[in-house]
């Protein structure tokens, strides 16, 4: 039935996560991407991280219809070198295909520092004074979406 085939899909899905978690530590990235540059990211990310020590895995998955990438790398352990290569160079091609460096779970506190990525900073300004009005002493998320 369809409703089988949506559990076994959804099923699939959920593993590619506990599957990069096997590999070690994991780097995610969740962007939107216009749909001819969705799995792009993904194979330049594999290019960049060909030479780590131990190796990087890289794979993606999503939802075509909003344009979501969950960008998903993997190493032996943390490591620097990667981090470097990943950022803030995820940030800029996204950047540089009109993308967006957060989609469907928000920027938090790792990524507000790369807000300007996908946002002017007349919007960050508007999105600094929206925050001011609501939240006037800022119990609400301290110290995320907005950088500092």
């Amino acid at each position: 039935s369809s409703s089988d085939q949506s559990a076994h899909l959804m099923s699939l899905r959920e593993s590619v996560s506990l599957g990069f978690k096997e590999h070690g530590f994991n780097y995610k990235y969740d962007v939107s991407l216009p749909t001819e540059q969705m799995y792009c990211l993904v194979e330049k990310c594999r290019e960049r991280l060909s030479g780590i020590a131990g190796g990087a895995v890289c794979g993606g998955y999503g939802h075509l219809g909003d344009n979501n990438l969950h960008l998903n790398i993997a190493t032996p352990q943390f490591d620097a070198e990667a981090l470097k290569l990943l950022e803030p160079f995820v940030f800029e091609h996204v950047a540089g295909v009109r993308g967006s460096i957060s989609s469907e779970h928000g920027i938090g506190f790792k990524k507000a520092n790369f807000l300007k990525y996908s946002k002017g900073e007349d919007m960050i300004n508007t999105m600094r004074m929206v925050k001011e009005l609501f939240d006037p002493h800022g119990i609400m998320n301290p110290y995320k979406v907005l950088p500092w």
